[in-house]
């Protein structure tokens, strides 16, 4: 899988991937039957765009109708919920620890001050250490499947007090900064 991604809540999946235990199945049949045996097929078709009856011959291993598109999708729905447990255990540990999360991101930026709203043109490259409460925020979010605006916001808040804001006092703050268009985003940890 790329690891070229402009979604937040997936970059956060794949630097949680580093941290699994057993490794998830490859084919798609046998992806499949992992996400039906937690998942009704009526539940799990929105999101993979195919009709429950399709999700069930596909478990079974009829897969010539799958489309690459569909198995990016099924990718992407493992990597979002293999070994949950493992995921909560490593975000506590790092939280635990301090809460280094790296962010490395390609990405414009906007600004909303007392005067008004700020677009910068630039595309700026930044790879920063998110402070804890934005990192526990973060994880927070991801663990009750939060939107992607959320998650979003929350990370401009963390590379705003992170990398726009460090020098100046906490009374002098009067920006917020929001991502107003994301080409690429990474998470370490």
């Amino acid at each position: 899988m790329p690891l070229l991604n402009t979604s937040v809540a997936h970059a956060l999946d794949l630097a949680d991937a580093r941290h699994w235990t057993r490794q998830p199945p490859k084919r798609p049949a046998a992806r499949l039957r992992h996400l039906l045996y937690h998942h009704s097929p009526g539940v799990l078709a929105p999101r993979l765009f195919a009709y429950p009856h399709a999700l069930t011959r596909w478990a079974e291993g009829d897969i010539n109708d799958l489309t690459p598109a569909q198995a990016t999708l099924i990718e992407r729905e493992i990597y979002r919920t293999w070994q949950p447990e493992v995921r909560h255990r490593a975000h506590q540990q790092i939280l635990d620890r301090g809460g280094c999360v790296t962010a490395q991101l390609h990405a414009r930026f906007a600004y909303t001050t007392l005067s008004g709203e700020f677009h910068d043109p630039r595309l700026l490259r930044l790879t920063e250490d998110l402070p804890a409460l934005h990192a526990r925020q973060l994880f927070d979010a991801r663990h009750r499947d939060a939107e992607e605006d959320e998650l979003r916001r929350i990370l401009a808040d963390g590379i705003g007090e992170a990398y726009f804001f460090r020098a100046l006092p906490a009374d002098q703050q009067q920006a917020a900064v929001t991502i107003s268009d994301l080409h690429l985003i990474q998470f370490h940890y």
